[in-house]
């Protein structure tokens, strides 16, 4: 099949035959071909446009015969039949759907308007535009309100079940979706303007790009897509219009697919999927044939039990968005009596619906933070924080050349460590119990769960064993091609997760000294990774702005937690693994969900690059550093 000629394919028989070739002039790549309305019914007449930005657009026009039936041979032959030619007005004059400027890559286009006659054209980064088909010329356009997302192989659809139904309509209402952004547009043909409203996108179609997608009576179906983390999907979501629902089957294609087409039988039976790619980015020459009734059936227990954690989401985000109307000044003196803080803890209880059974206790609900002290005295970076395992101080190192340590309930100093002569990096805390003394190492480094070894990462990429008693060196771990930014022991002393500027997050037995598994999603310098208390996962963060969540055992990323627009400093698991803080360039310190992979909370305090962050070991209180010079304590509301 060369790459301007057009086919017709047969879903039965499983075949393409020849229709015609496009015009020498033409550039077959991201071009969109539509099916027109005619007022015969049995005339077929298909119109195509699009191309790059920059690039000069073409449109045409065709009227198709089947190929497929024989009694069609003396009209397909005739001149005017099955033959692309140039889209003309009454004058024979090429009319033209776009502008040399306009981004046609990834353009979707829906059929409305009270006569048909209106082509509603989406198209990158963020316009709608209106095309008469009956004047044939540009109407309207109008900026979607999607902020800094792109609008490119986007769902796009009518609302209409079919455009039958849409005839005599005055106004014209359509659904689209882009990742996590989601529009239904109305357009009021008479008064040519446009009404946009925000409808939510469930969180797994949210992560996924380039999906198929058909419109079939009440309900849209989204077969695969893509994300840059995890790769081709092979996820069958629906979202019923009417009811403004979300499911995410159980059942899955065959294999993981992105960028194919869907397509409905006439008598909507069978939903076709053609083409696509799959994770090695190679093009396939799919057929999936499915039965629409298949996808319409009552839900699994598994579905059943993805509908209430979505809920749960949902509620979460609701949650959050109070919080950021509030603009975080949620703290007594500001609410002034302790009654208006009990109606919002009851209005939240209302929200979060006790009987869901995911709240277990009060204590539960509340993950969300205000700002309490700010301590002061060093001058200049700081660099690192952490509580002491009591919760009764905070340490902290900063490129002063100092280490200080704070009282945390009288907000002051109660020591200086000075006499390094450089920047001091990185600062801990010793987690033996019966330890007396404050214990300071330097450096990337971390204490034993016993108290009895530290292990070390240093600039030429090594990890190093030392025992605490002797300060003797007892092991070398290589492994890593650049620089160790962090490493922690798992809570049972078994292994130490390390991260680097290599782009990788290495897990190593301590035993053996040898690399369990080496954890590659990351697309820039790796600058923290932690153990969850279970040891069973791992969480870490990077300069490539995102939050990754892996499964020790099998090496997978579980979530991607994206938000921070800014290289990401560092990251914490909270004691009870439910919640991860983290810090960024961006200034702001952000609360995730680990079950639900969402922001909870976003703190906005600091007035510069946020460098470190740290739980207490209650999970009470935050404690974050920054570039401004200052440390600052967060408790829970």
């Amino acid at each position: 099949m060369t790459s301007n000629e057009c086919y017709s394919y047969h879903t039965l028989k499983n075949q393409y035959k020849y229709i015609c070739s496009y015009p020498d002039n033409i550039t077959l790549e991201n071009h969109n071909v539509i099916k027109l309305v005619s007022n015969n019914p049995n005339d077929i007449i298909l119109l195509y446009f699009g191309g790059f930005v920059n690039e000069i657009k073409h449109t045409l026009m065709m009227k198709y015969v089947s190929v497929w039936d024989e009694g069609e041979i003396e009209l397909r032959n005739t001149k005017d039949y099955n033959k692309w030619m140039d889209f003309t007005n009454d004058s024979n004059e090429p009319i033209c759907i776009g502008r040399e400027s306009d981004e046609y890559r990834g353009v979707r286009v829906v059929i409305g308007g009270s006569n048909n006659h209106l082509l509603f054209i989406v198209y990158c980064p963020n316009v709608i535009d209106v095309f008469d088909l009956n004047k044939l010329q540009h109407i309207k356009r109008d900026i979607l309100p999607i902020g800094h997302v792109w609008v490119l192989f986007h769902c796009f659809v009518s609302k209409m079940e079919n455009r039958t139904e849409q005839m005599g309509q005055k106004k014209t209402e359509m659904l689209l979706f882009r990742c996590e952004t989601g529009l239904s547009i109305e357009y009021d043909e008479d008064n040519n303007t446009f009404q946009f409203y925000t409808v939510r996108v469930c969180t797994t179609l949210g992560r996924l790009k380039y999906y198929s997608y058909i419109r079939v009576k009440d309900v849209i179906l989204f077969f695969g897509g893509h994300n840059f983390t995890f790769g081709a999907a092979n996820t069958v979501h629906k979202y019923s219009i009417r009811e403004n629902k979300w499911m995410k089957f159980e059942h899955t294609l065959p294999i993981p697919l992105y960028g194919c087409a869907g397509l409905i039988s006439d008598d909507d039976t069978y939903v076709h999927i053609l083409g696509g790619k799959n994770n090695d980015n190679f093009i396939l020459s799919t057929h999936m044939k499915t039965e629409f009734k298949a996808w319409m059936g009552k839900e699994t227990e598994k579905e059943k039990q993805w509908i209430m954690e979505e809920d749960e989401k949902r509620e979460l985000e609701e949650i959050n968005s109070e919080l950021k109307e509030m603009k975080q000044e949620i703290s007594a003196k500001k609410l002034k009596r302790q009654i208006e803080i009990e109606h919002i803890i009851e209005h939240w209880l209302r929200l979060l619906s006790i009987k869901k059974g995911w709240i277990d206790d009060f204590t539960v609900i509340i993950r969300y933070f205000k700002p309490l002290k700010i301590f002061q005295g060093h001058s200049d970076f700081v660099d690192s924080v952490q509580f002491s395992p009591d919760c009764s101080k905070i340490v902290s190192s900063s490129k002063d050349k100092t280490i200080r340590i704070w009282n945390i309930k009288s907000g002051k100093e109660i020591r200086i460590l000075e006499g390094h002569f450089d920047d001091v990096n990185n600062v801990k805390f010793s987690t033996k119990e019966n330890s007396k003394d404050i214990q300071i190492m330097l450096q990337v480094l971390n204490f034993s769960p016993c108290g009895r070894n530290i292990v070390s990462g240093s600039w030429d990429g090594t990890i190093r064993f030392w025992d605490v008693n002797s300060g003797q060196e007892i092991k070398i771990l290589e492994g890593h091609s650049s620089v160790i930014n962090d490493v922690h022991f798992s809570p049972d002393g078994q292994t130490v997760v390390s991260s680097s500027k290599d782009q990788t997050v290495v897990i190593w037995d301590v035993k053996s000294g040898k690399k369990i598994i080496e954890l590659e999603n990351h697309s820039h310098n790796v600058t923290r990774a932690q153990f969850s208390s279970d040891a069973l996962s791992v969480v870490s963060c990077s300069r490539d702005k995102t939050i990754l969540i892996w499964n020790v055992k099998s090496g997978t990323v579980e979530q991607q937690l994206d938000g921070h627009n800014s290289a990401v400093n560092d990251v914490k698991f909270s004691p009870d693994g439910q919640t991860i803080v983290s810090c960024s360039e961006s200034k702001t310190i952000r609360l995730w969900d680990v079950k639900f992979g969402m922001e909870i909370q976003k703190l906005q305090w600091h007035s510069n690059y946020v460098t470190g962050v740290d739980f207490s070991s209650d999970g009470n209180a935050i404690a974050s550093c920054s570039i401004d010079k200052t440390i600052r304590l967060w408790d829970r509301l």
